[in-house]
């Protein structure tokens, strides 16, 4: 009897183990202020301001660090106002980084996983392990779509949408990536970062304009895992710098960062003392995050490449 407990409470320890676990959110697209007040909400239920980057009630949150395989379902709503239309997509997100997994149709009972999240396991549903990854550059490839300059509006998402609930298969298509591509930027990366979600939000208006994703608005969502780095170590600085990204000051970094990953789980700011795993995400180079000079904090490699540009431009003036 009592070998028959032990194999039990083995058996109930692995399946614990291997589980994933969700909360579920909804993305209300029926109005601007649905539609970040959805935003606000999610943010809130997952991360926690810091306390050095905060103004008027607005702050910078950090990522609430837990175990790997857990993720958040988003349900996505309002495409076409007053209507219950089109309530069937389902964003499926890594909690810990936000990245995307995959998505699912709720007619059809199906999650497309992208195939570099075989470790996020959704129950009760059809799981079809794609051949694609979930990676930028493959999306744009698939959808021979530049992110920069990619215009995005209500019309645009319903026909995303469409094109989502229409999909079938392993692999991605041109017209899935390109529903990808428009439905990460305005729900993940917007969660992320303040300026996305402020340069979509008026696309949900009477008037429609459309929004168009710059350049900066690339950068930002490039360096996310730098800027996730430095920014904890942000004390009223007069600037910051990361790379080409320039914070000029506290108002900048808040009207720009909403969300960052997290880079210091320890609660320590050693890079020596975080898992492989987050050095990665974070794009962690080095022993140090930042330095200040002038009261201006620079990321370390970024005044590194600049100090090591220095003596050659010299070099090169004196010949």
């Amino acid at each position: 009897m009592r070998h028959i407990l032990l194999k039990l409470v083995l058996f109930f320890c692995v399946c614990l183990s291997s589980a994933s676990y969700a909360d579920e959110f909804t993305v209300d697209f029926s109005s601007q202020k649905s539609y970040v007040d959805s935003l606000n909400s999610i943010r809130s239920a997952i991360s926690t301001p810091l306390g050095n980057i905060s103004q008027g009630g607005v702050s910078v949150s950090v990522i609430n660090p837990v175990p790997g395989g857990n993720y958040i379902s988003l349900n996505v709503r309002g495409l076409e106002p007053y209507s219950e239309r089109f309530n069937h997509l389902r964003l499926i997100m890594e909690r810990n980084n936000l990245y995307v997994a995959g998505f699912i149709n709720t007619e059809t009972n199906t999650f497309y996983r992208f195939s570099d999240f075989s470790h996020i396991s959704v129950p009760d549903v059809i799981t079809v392990s794609m051949t694609t990854d979930s990676s930028y550059s493959s999306l744009q490839r698939i959808a021979d779509l530049e992110r920069t300059g990619m215009q995005i509006g209500r019309h645009s998402l319903v026909g995303s949408y469409l094109d989502l609930m229409e999909f079938r298969g392993r692999s991605m298509t041109r017209a899935s990536s390109r529903a990808m591509l428009r439905f990460a930027t305005v729900i993940a990366e917007a969660l992320r970062f303040r300026q996305i979600q402020r340069g979509f939000r008026p696309a949900l208006s009477e008037a429609s304009p459309l929004y168009t994703m710059t350049a900066q608005d690339v950068d930002l969502t490039l360096n996310w895992g730098r800027i996730s780095n430095v920014l904890p170590e942000y004390r009223g600085e007069e600037g910051v710098r990361i790379g080409r990204i320039s914070f000029n000051s506290l108002s900048a970094i808040l009207g720009s960062v909403a969300v960052i990953l997290n880079c210091h789980s320890t609660g320590s700011y050693s890079v020596r003392s975080v898992s492989q795993k987050q050095k990665t995400e974070c794009q962690i180079v080095g022993d140090r995050a930042a330095i200040k000079v002038n009261n201006i904090l620079w990321e370390a490699n970024t005044i590194a490449a600049l100090l090591n540009r220095k003596p050659q431009g010299l070099t090169e003036a004196n010949q």
